[in-house]
């Protein structure tokens, strides 16, 4: 999912300051852009609040290195920093960008985030299952992260070690792994990583500002939406 760069009166206006507490850092940052990106963060400063008079917002529930890859996203349109890669950076440090963005109502880096983690999955073979505990404790039920992992696990799992080997059995949730036995039997099945590739749509988020995925009209901007395609299409990029 491309990420809509920022116009130039969102990015040239008041700076406010981010508290985040109980870490006691603080994050400077342009009021506009934060606003744009965020409707909840738009809340913030739009209220009568002592806060808006200083320009200032606490936040009490996130990590400041999840933050601070907020920050990178907002300015750089990537979480990644410039001596990173997709290989270097952490399934479980993407979800919690993922985590940040739900609950801040940022659709378009929730996105984003989806489409790395993905990557990760079909490209470098991470197995994700691990991470079911962390994701189904940060999100909602309806969320698309919760549903791609229990496609990929419906997928790539062999379901009948689940039940048989009791190191594995109390690994996941009871809930998920009826989830992933009622997705292997009911719904289509996903017969190659490419499928998940060419309907990673099914796990974004769409409202009134992102109706359509960019994948719907062939597009990849960017060096990792050139990774992706190179992967999925026999080293070409889709045009």
């Amino acid at each position: 999912m491309a990420t809509k760069k920022p116009l130039l009166r969102h990015l040239l206006d008041t700076i406010i300051t981010i508290k985040l507490e109980p870490a006691g850092e603080t994050f400077h940052i342009h009021k506009g852009l934060l606003c744009h990106a965020s409707p909840v963060f738009r809340a913030m400063t739009q209220h009568d609040w002592k806060e808006k008079e200083d320009e200032y917002i606490v936040l009490n529930d996130e990590d400041p290195e999840v933050f601070r890859r907020f920050m990178h996203w907002l300015y750089y349109g990537t979480v990644l920093d410039s001596d990173e890669t997709i290989q270097t950076i952490s399934p479980q440090e993407l979800a919690h960008c993922y985590f940040l963005a739900d609950r801040r109502d940022i659709p378009a880096l929730q996105n984003y985030l989806m489409d790395l983690i993905l990557h990760q999955a079909c490209t470098l073979s991470y197995f994700l299952g691990s991470m079911q505990p962390l994701v189904w404790a940060n999100t909602p039920e309806q969320s698309p992260l919760r549903k791609f992992l229990v496609d990929l696990m419906a997928f790539a799992t062999d379901i009948p070690r689940i039940f048989q080997d009791e190191n594995e059995k109390d690994r996941f949730d009871k809930c998920f792994v009826v989830d992933v036995l009622i997705r292997t039997h009911k719904a289509p099945k996903l017969t190659g990583w490419k499928d998940f590739h060419e309907r990673r749509c099914d796990y974004h988020v769409h409202n009134a500002t992102l109706p359509v995925c960019s994948i719907n009209r062939r597009e990849q901007p960017g060096k990792q939406g050139r990774e992706i395609n190179q992967h999925f299409s026999g080293g070409m990029q889709i045009p």
